[in-house]
C-alpha cells in the first residue's frame, strides 16, 4: 500500500507510449501493472498546488484563492488568444505569464475521437498528443508566443473542433481523415498575416497506446462518489485507465486527490 497525492501520469513516447506514476523518490511504471488488480481509495482530502488542504476543490484542480489569483487558472491558459503578455500587459503576474507565454508554440492538427485542432509549448507537443489519446497528429504552425498561436487556432476553429469526444477516443470509435491533405486544406485559408507560421514539412506521428481491450460501454469513476475496489487493468489511454468491467478512470481529472493506492 502508499499513500499517493494523485497527479497526472507523466509520459514517454514509444511504442507503445510508456506510463509512469511517483511514488515519492520511486517512479512507477504503470504499464507492468497491466494484467493486475487496482484499488484506490479516496482519504476525503485534495491539495491544491499552492499547498492547501481541503476536503474539495473550489473549482477545477485549485483552492478559491489560486483560481481567482494565480496565473495558472487565467482566462488565457485557456484561450491562447487572450494572452498579453507579448504587449508586457499583466494578466496576473507579469513575470510568470512572460516566462510561459513568450516561447515557442505549435499549433497542431491531430486525431483522438476526430480530427481536432490545439495550441502547446514546442517543448510539450509529443506528451500533449499523448495525454488527449491522439493516434496521429501533425505540426501546423509554429509561432513565437502564445498569442499568435492562440489567433491561428481560433481561425481554424471555424472548420475544425478543438475538443475530444472522450467516450469515442476510449472505445477507439475514431473518425480519419489524411492530416497531410487536412493541413494543405486549412493553410490556404489562413491570410498572409498568419500563414508565414505554417510549417512546410509534414510528418505524421504515430501513437500506439498499451491496450488489451477497448471498452465497449464507458463507465467513469469519480472518486467523490466511488473508490476502485481491487479492479483489473487492461489498458491505458490519454490519461484513463482502463478496467475490464468497461469502468475508466480519469488520473488528471482527479490531480490533488490523497489516496491509498493498492496493486495485487
Amino acid at each position: 500500500m502508499h499513500k499517493l497525492l494523485i497527479d497526472k501520469m507523466s509520459v514517454k513516447y514509444n511504442d507503445p507510449v510508456d506510463y509512469y506514476i511517483q511514488l515519492g523518490d520511486y517512479s512507477l511504471s504503470v504499464n507492468d501493472l497491466i494484467g493486475k488488480k487496482i484499488s484506490i481509495n479516496w482519504l476525503n482530502t485534495v491539495f491544491c498546488s499552492c499547498g492547501r488542504k481541503m476536503k474539495k476543490f473550489y473549482r477545477q484542480s485549485f483552492c478559491y484563492d489560486c483560481f481567482w489569483n494565480s496565473p495558472e487558472a487565467s482566462p488565457s491558459i485557456f484561450k491562447p488568444e487572450l494572452c498579453t503578455a507579448h504587449l508586457n500587459i499583466e494578466e496576473r503576474d507579469l513575470e510568470w505569464e512572460k516566462k510561459f507565454q513568450l516561447q515557442p508554440h505549435l499549433v497542431y492538427l491531430s486525431i483522438s475521437s476526430g480530427l481536432k485542432v490545439g495550441v502547446t509549448r514546442k517543448n510539450s507537443l509529443e506528451s500533449r498528443w499523448i495525454d488527449q489519446g491522439a493516434i496521429e497528429g501533425i505540426v501546423f504552425a509554429e509561432t513565437p508566443n502564445r498569442y499568435l498561436a492562440g489567433k491561428i487556432e481560433i481561425f481554424l476553429k471555424n472548420y475544425v473542433a478543438d475538443r475530444t469526444s472522450w467516450m469515442k477516443m476510449l472505445k477507439g470509435d475514431i473518425n480519419k481523415v489524411d492530416l497531410i491533405i487536412k493541413k494543405n486544406e486549412l493553410s490556404s485559408y489562413l491570410n498572409p498575416e498568419l500563414k508565414k507560421y505554417v510549417i512546410n514539412k509534414s510528418e505524421i506521428k504515430k501513437i500506439n497506446f498499451p491496450i488489451n481491450k477497448l471498452p465497449n460501454k464507458v463507465k467513469s469513476i469519480v472518486l467523490d462518489k466511488k473508490n476502485i475496489p481491487g479492479l483489473k487493468l487492461v489498458g491505458i489511454k490519454g490519461q484513463y485507465l482502463i478496467f475490464d468491467n468497461d469502468e475508466v478512470f480519469n488520473v488528471r481529472r482527479h490531480k490533488g486527490y490523497l489516496v491509498d493506492f493498492f496493486t495485487s
